[in-house]
């Protein structure tokens, strides 16, 4: 039976790799790439606005590459760069250990663009600062350079991948599109601070550069989500307590004097506003980094503008900028990697998903105050949802917190530790506010009570993320109720985890047990359980038929063969294979329940729009089963399928579905 590491390793293997929150330390920074969008730091003189164009009068190449750090040491940066030329950016975070220290980390996956056919040279800067030059020569995809046995780059190995698993996480940071180094010839990161303030939903939102095409970029709407990573179909209006959201994002887009952003309204209307003179400096030398849509029937009635705000909009935009973080998960094409379309969805919105900023409401306007920051203990929702009940599997745990680091605190994350760490790890969502001041700061509010709903595990781990830019994560083995989770110190080895047993505060944990609200305001959700005496199948069909295919039916041989199988996942016909059409719309799936006792003697039913029916004999059907509809009823195909990306794709719809029959049919439990 799968496991839902299939979906672990597409949707969030990468986030590993290219979405991490550390910052390296900066021994002697090399210059960063010339591409990079000109946006203002904090307290820094704004960035000269590019002068020439970006467009590449050379030819450049994606490369997809395996790193192995097997040193015996912690290496903080690496540079990969043609010989002789600068530098650019690391593309790897600080504190990446070697595998005897971290046996489950020690490898990564990145992808970088690179002029083609140049000589390249890697310099590594290790934890204690040593630096090592190494010549690589050429690289190609599916490189491995292997770091071995100490700084001597003479032990170090740069050669061909030779295992298929390897090839396919290479593939899968390809096809994202997102490089290490966010370095992209020809474009330029350009961070933006976006507002609705229209008075209407947003469904549609197109940025792009005057005269292009805007459909050749994402809609923008398609990959927004909440910061506990629930899916927005709708930008509406206002701030975030009217039910809007301010966006702190980039998008990556040729180099242009102008840009336009293209808009539909959820009552269909649509408008264009122009965005002139986008790197333009304002009368004190400032770039704008502010867009504000201020009206739904006039496009000019729009603010762009520079604003000064710290940490909004200014420190927002740093981090996006510097973690490359894409509002609308569009990225220039340099290489192809043949991963199916729906896995690349997924890896997409697994990017998507990360909130910048984090909990904290943005002030209105520039120069108006920020918001008031709440003083209660919880920083999710005030109440819990009417009637929750926690899900089977889950627990309750009421924790007593204490910050005496002698640092401030922006992101605590408590998470049940991952079998794979390097390919997924569920943060949930932090429970304390950006701004968390230690003992010395602010002894009355160092120590938190706190209550959160987590999945049942033997172990759970905590990251904790300071306002300095710096972090570490701890292992906790065993979480139980009233436990006290002491930070005497900023590195992992300073954490004291142990029962309390101070009357005082179980007293003030019971209140927030029996008030049932979550601190960090999530409630999970499971799926659906599969009825008693059924079976959940995970199905893939693909249609090279030669004819479109109307509806699929899969029923015990004899009777009677229910509804279409794809009903609440294909919105009309499945078309035929077509090697001219881009992505795989041939190949489609399904997550049904049928009676376990009848799986020997099923038939698949095949309705094509010609109005023409076939049907087919099935062997013993198994979870995770394929068929192949071909032009000859004789050479059809039933196979259990261990191909990663369909794998991927039916654990990814049974969490669309949240594990309920696509067919639509209810199916009562059998006694």
């Amino acid at each position: 039976m799968k496991k839902l590491l299939s979906i672990m390793l597409v949707v969030l293997m990468v986030l590993s790799v290219v979405a991490c929150t550390t910052t390296p330390t900066e021994p002697e920074k090399p210059a960063e790439q010339p591409t990079e969008a000109p946006v203002e730091q904090p307290n820094e003189a704004p960035v000269e606005p590019p002068v020439e164009p970006t467009e590449p009068a050379v030819a450049y190449e994606g490369i997809g590459l395996q790193l192995k750090n097997k040193t015996g040491l912690t290496i903080d940066e690496m540079y990969i760069y043609p010989v002789g030329e600068e530098m650019g950016s690391s593309v790897v975070e600080a504190g990446w250990k070697d595998k005897d220290v971290d046996e489950e980390n020690y490898e990564q996956y990145i992808y970088i663009v690179r002029e083609t056919g140049k000589e390249m040279e890697v310099t590594v800067v290790f934890e204690d600062q040593t630096k090592a030059v190494w010549q690589v020569g050429t690289l190609a995809m599916y490189d491995e350079l292997s770091l071995k046995k100490g700084t001597d780059v003479a032990n170090w190995e740069h050669e061909a991948l030779d295992k298929d698993e390897d090839k396919m996480l290479v593939d899968l940071v390809v096809a994202l599109g997102k490089t290490a180094d966010n370095f992209y010839p020809g474009y330029v990161l350009i961070p933006v601070e976006l507002k609705n303030k229209t008075g209407k939903g947003i469904k549609e939102l197109y940025f792009y550069e005057e005269g292009g095409d805007p459909k050749m970029y994402n809609n923008m709407i398609d990959y927004l989500y909440t910061p506990e990573g629930e899916k927005i179909d709708v930008l509406m209006s206002g701030k975030a307590k009217e039910g809007g959201m301010y966006l702190f994002k980039c998008f990556i887009r040729p180099l242009a004097d102008n840009y336009a952003i293209d808009v539909v309204f959820d009552d269909d209307t649509s408008i264009t506003y122009p965005i002139d003179d986008w790197f333009k400096e304002d009368g004190s030398g400032n770039l704008p980094n502010e867009i504000s849509l201020k009206n739904a029937e006039d496009p000019d009635d729009i603010k762009v503008q520079y604003d000064d705000g710290v940490p909004e909009p200014i420190d927002y935009l740093a981090e996006s900028l510097a973690k490359g973080y894409v509002v609308d998960q569009w990225y220039p094409t340099y290489a192809e990697a043949d991963v199916d379309a729906e896995t690349v969805e997924a890896l997409r919105a697994a990017m998507a998903m990360i909130p910048v900023p984090g909990d904290e409401e943005p002030a209105e306007e520039p120069g108006e105050a920020p918001a008031e920051e709440p003083t209660g203990e919880a920083t999710g929702e005030d109440t819990a949802p009417e009637g929750y009940v926690i899900p089977e599997g889950y627990v309750g745990l009421a924790l007593n917190i204490k910050n005496k680091t002698g640092k401030t605190i922006n992101a605590f994350y408590i998470y049940e530790t991952p079998e794979h760490p390097e390919l997924f790890a569920d943060l949930h969502v932090s429970v304390v506010e950006e701004g968390w001041k230690d003992k010395d700061a602010d002894g009355d509010n160092y120590e938190k009570n706190i209550y959160i709903i987590r999945p049942v595990a033997e172990s759970y781990t905590i990251q904790v993320m300071f306002e300095d830019g710096t972090e570490f994560t701890k292992d906790l083995g065993a979480l139980a109720m009233y436990d006290k989770i002491s930070l005497k110190g900023p590195a992992a080895e300073d954490v004291e985890h142990e029962p309390n047993d101070d009357p005082a505060d179980i007293a003030l944990m019971d209140e927030l047990v029996a008030a049932g609200v979550a601190t960090d305001g999530e409630y999970p959700i499971v799926l659906a359980e599969v009825p008693a005496g059924y079976t959940g199948l995970h199905l893939m069909l693909k249609n090279k038929s030669g004819k479109e295919i109307e509806k699929v039916y899969l029923f015990p041989t004899g009777e009677d063969k229910g509804k279409n199988i794809f009903k609440t996942v294909v919105e009309g016909m499945i078309p035929t294979e077509d090697e001219t059409v881009e992505g795989k719309p041939h190949e489609v799936f399904a997550y049904v329940y049928r009676e376990t006792a009848k799986l020997g003697a099923m038939t698949l039913r095949v309705k094509y729009a010609d109005g023409t029916e076939e049907d087919f004999e099935l062997q013993p059907l198994e979870d995770y089963t394929a068929f192949t509809i071909k032009d000859k009823p004789e050479d059809f195909k039933q196979k259990v399928t261990d191909d990663i990306e369909d794998t991927v794709a039916m654990d990814l719809l049974v969490t669309k579905v949240l594990g309920k029959s696509t067919d639509g049919v209810e199916f009562e439990p059998l006694a």
